[in-house]
């Protein structure tokens, strides 16, 4: 599999157990290579913006002890290095210990911090700082000392570029909220494995660019994880994209079909046929009333519209569904369709009786309960953001705020159905337990519209013989690089949902293979 495991901050300590305690490496030396990666990192950057300088901060755990190491190195190779330590040497223990009576040995006397203002008389702006303070294991708000110096580190910081040792300083490893004062890295070297921290939450920005470093984990070490999490990369996707074929034709490249839309919300299900178009289906109809029919063909005369019966869709639009479905490789249910009684009914019926697979999506999620989707005909893709994703499921906020990876896996296996939950950073989770992090997007990408686009995507990828699986990885990819572009273009705040798809054949067109 060509993408990279993440792990929870719980299981980095079980692979890291299992590799001193079962495989026998030495804590000591992993310390080590850990703290060369990073002083390998700050030598790099000083050489490039030509600084000589560098300040560590290092605290009591193993990150303070990885900073020692690499505080060593740097000044070996002649780098001015100031340590800062928030606990007295002499009250270290284990190999942090070992690596901070080296440092002190080969030449750098460390400065013990009492009190946290004493540390702003030694901050200098011509300096690289790498933040060693704490590390992923953080599930508590920061408090004391610590807390103290991280915010006058934040407050102090100015052009100083940061290393951060496995993930900044004051953000949780788990689920990437910040738990105090955050100094935001321009790199983050991250240890062995990623940490769910790095990806999520506060965590996608705080943590710059992101750089595993190898520190030679076994697979047997790294299986110790208990759920299969795995990163959405470009590699990943050049492996599942579809090739074009020389003999493709309308009827080849797959029917999909859009159902929603009703009198007073047009917009979201116009977004979504316009979207599966650009992502490359053969044929796009939809399911929604005439005022909306209207509001599409004015749009995009490519789109074939069949009007309901009433201004939303109902029981009676079943029959509709039936002259179509012989055609129609996949389905996106939801944008748009409002929350009556009658579309209750069509929705319920179609998962009841049908096995053309199915996007579910918006007020679709909010008009079905769990036994629902749990015994589909059909298999499904539900694409939630949090406040669908709670009404679905019944789970208070909490719950899903403080772990969200292992709260959607949870849901993907109880359901039997895959779910892409939709946030900064969103998660594919499988009905099998595998798991995806989607690191692509941006902020921009939080306006009107933008999930409707994502299910017509999904539909679309579906429609034209990917696999599920591999249309909601494609898809969540694509939709995420495509908003990435539209907000290097318009900017993050001028952009809109249309601008992303937009984007979207641009994207596209970087992964089109043709197969003769």
């Amino acid at each position: 599999m060509n993408s990279h495991r993440i792990v929870s901050s719980k299981d980095a300590g079980i692979i890291d157990g299992y590799a001193m305690n079962i495989e026998g490496h030495s804590g000591y030396n992993l310390m080590k290579k850990a703290g060369i990666a990073v002083a390998d990192l700050c030598y790099e950057l000083c050489q490039t913006k030509r600084i000589h300088h560098c300040q560590i901060f290092c605290g009591k755990g193993n990150n303070g002890g990885d900073g020692y190491v690499s505080a060593r190195h740097l000044f070996l190779r002649g780098i001015h290095t100031e340590v800062f330590m928030s606990i007295e040497p002499d009250n270290l223990t284990g190999d942090s210990a070992k690596h901070c009576d080296d440092m002190i040995k080969t030449g750098i006397t460390p400065v013990f911090i009492q009190n946290a203002d004493d540390i702003i008389l030694y901050l200098k702006q011509n300096s690289v700082w790498i933040d060693a303070l704490l590390g992923t294991g953080l599930r508590k708000p920061v408090r004391g000392k610590i807390r103290e110096i991280l915010d006058i580190l934040v407050k102090m910081h100015t052009d100083q570029p940061v290393i951060a040792v496995d993930i900044p300083s004051g953000l949780d490893g788990t689920n990437g909220r910040s738990l105090g004062p955050v100094l935001k890295a321009d790199i983050t070297a991250v240890m062995g494995f990623y940490k769910w921290g790095n990806f999520l939450n506060r965590g996608k920005y705080c943590c710059g660019k992101k750089i595993l470093i190898d520190l030679g984990y076994s697979s047997n070490a790294l299986n110790q994880s208990e759920l299969s999490v795995h990163e959405c990369t470009e590699n990943l996707i050049k492996t599942l994209i579809k090739p074009i074929q020389s003999t493709d034709h309308k009827y080849s490249r797959g029917q999909m079909v859009c159902i929603g839309g009703q009198d007073n919300m047009p917009g979201a299900i116009t977004l979504a046929g316009m979207a599966g178009l650009r992502t490359g289906a053969g044929m796009v109809r939809t399911i929604t009333s005439t005022r909306v029919c209207n509001l599409i063909y004015a749009q995009n005369p490519e789109i074939i519209c069949h009007p309901t019966q009433k201004g939303y869709v109902c029981k009676d639009d079943l029959t509709l569904w039936q002259t179509l479905k012989a055609k129609t490789s996949a389905v996106l249910i939801g944008p748009g369709i409002g929350r009556y009684e009658e579309t209750k009914s069509f929705i319920e019926s179609y998962l009841s009786g049908e096995t053309v697979p199915a996007v579910l999506d918006a007020d679709a999620l909010n008009l079905v309960n769990p036994d629902h989707i749990r015994c589909s005909s059909s298999p499904l893709i539900l694409t939630p953001h949090e406040g669908e994703f709670l009404a679905l499921t019944g789970i208070k906020k909490e719950l899903l705020t403080e772990d969200p990876v292992k709260t959607v896996h949870h849901w993907a296996v109880e359901l039997k159905q895959i779910i892409h939950l939709k946030s900064s950073t969103s998660l594919t989770a499988f009905p099998d337990g595998r798991l995806f992090i989607h690191p692509q997007g941006s902020p921009g990408m939080a306006t009107a519209g933008s999930g409707d686009i994502l299910g017509g995507v999904i539909c679309s990828l579906l429609s034209q013989g990917h696999s599920p699986e591999s249309a909601v990885l494609i898809g969540a990819f694509i939709h995420g690089k495509a908003g990435e572009k539209a907000a290097e273009i318009k900017g993050v705040r001028g952009m809109t949902a249309t601008d992303i798809i937009l984007f979207l054949p641009e994207v596209l067109k970087s992964y089109e293979t043709l197969q003769p």
